[in-house]
């Protein structure tokens, strides 16, 4: 519905492409650039006006705009491939849209994104950064890119991830917070690790949050408040949903 993005087109060099890299980077095979690549709807409808669409069309069980969820970091084994070039680049402004189409086939092992890789590299396994790769990899980006995740200078990739450092602490310590608030009737949560629902009603991870994901992975933690990403028609078949939205005892 409405006016559709346009995909943009990686070098083959390029780092969204996934290509394979060392320390922390995806090591698996090459996804298949299919023939044709669907693009992400442009969101017409938001917040509540998207949750009455749903609703009308879906019945009492449709997904809401930045719903909040909860999921078994444990038992999300794959990750998105989140690239332009492969795959409808779904984002935030997509959350609760629900979308057909083959997207959720397209999918990796979740351990092999690198920045969870990371995460649990250094936190599950006592490295340093440095000796995870993420800093090799950010500069690498950066240096393609002139910034990315704020930064610019390998400065500002160690001062990132001193204030990672700082949030496994607090998790460790606290426990993970929700952080989730009510709006027009609906618990949501505007951040936090973003999870897309399959055709079989399994949660992939949407590639947002990673370092949040990794931390609850590396923690073992059994369960988080998540933001939910785009759902899989078939999985509203199965009311699949109804197991997201029970929160913890």
């Amino acid at each position: 519905m409405g006016v559709e993005f346009r995909r943009r087109r990686w070098p083959r060099d390029h780092p969204d492409r996934l290509k394979p890299q060392p320390n922390c980077a995806n090591h698996g095979p090459m996804q298949t650039r299919p023939p044709s690549v669907p693009k992400a709807p442009t969101p017409i409808l938001r917040g509540p006006l998207r949750d009455w669409a749903n609703r009308v069309k879906w019945g009492a069980y449709a997904p809401r705009a930045q719903e909040r969820i909860w999921i078994d970091p444990r038992a999300v084994t794959s990750v998105y491939t989140r690239n332009p070039a492969v795959t409808p680049d779904f984002r935030r402004r997509h959350s609760g849209m629900v979308i057909a189409g083959d997207w959720d086939l397209q999918t990796e092992p979740i351990d092999q994104s690198w920045k969870i890789a990371a995460c649990l590299g250094r936190y599950r396994d006592g490295l340093s950064w440095e000796e995870t790769g993420v800093y090799d990899r950010m500069m690498q980006v950066i240096t393609e890119r002139g910034s990315f995740d704020g930064c610019h200078t390998l400065d500002d990739v160690k001062a990132r991830y001193a204030k990672i450092d700082t949030l496994f602490e607090a998790i460790e310590t606290a426990g993970y917070a929700d952080h989730s608030v009510t709006s027009f009737g609906t618990t949501r949560l505007p951040e936090g690790v973003f999870i897309h629902i399959d055709r079989d009603g399994d949660a992939i991870f949407g590639a947002i949050g990673n370092h949040r994901m990794g931390i609850a992975r590396a923690l073992g933690l059994d369960r988080i408040p998540a933001q939910l990403g785009v759902v899989h028609p078939q999985a509203l078949a199965q009311k699949a949903l109804a197991t997201y939205r029970t929160a913890p005892a």
